[in-house]
């Protein structure tokens, strides 16, 4: 027996936290992806999608797209990727990105805080304006 696999292939990647908004998935069932290649596996999303597949991710749906996505960019990925459908509790998503975003620069700068979600690159700017309003008051 094979898991299932939802592919979201039509949306966009957001930010803060980190999601995936998808006009559209295809779920797939029965899919032996150690039968393909890297290659083919791109083609084979390709065929199901009707579209490019140039920026491949995965995640599995017992954590947050922030703390768990992966890409798939060579075929050392997609072998990660095929034996992580092989664990039994495996339940995953693969996403399709068409926007070229740093997705996993998004996801690295997510931090989970008082149950709230940062940016850390927000962050730093709120600490640099701080230090120049310190400033100010010490020349004054």
């Amino acid at each position: 027996m094979y898991l299932t696999v939802d592919v979201h292939y039509s949306g966009v990647f957001a930010r803060n936290p980190l999601k995936y908004l998808d006009l559209e998935k295809i779920t797939v069932r029965d899919v032996d992806f150690g039968g393909f290649s890297y290659k083919e596996f791109l083609l084979w999303l390709r065929n199901l999608t009707n579209g490019r597949c140039d920026n491949v991710y995965y995640c599995s749906r017992k954590e947050t797209l922030g703390e768990g996505i992966i890409r798939i960019d060579s075929d050392a990925d997609y072998w990660e990727f095929v034996e992580a459908t092989y664990t039994p509790e495996a339940e995953l998503d693969v996403y399709i990105d068409h926007q070229n975003d740093p997705i996993l620069d998004w996801a690295e700068n997510e931090v989970l805080s008082d149950g709230n979600w940062y940016d850390l690159d927000d962050n730093e700017e709120e600490d640099d304006n701080e230090e120049e309003d310190h400033k100010e008051e010490e020349d004054d």
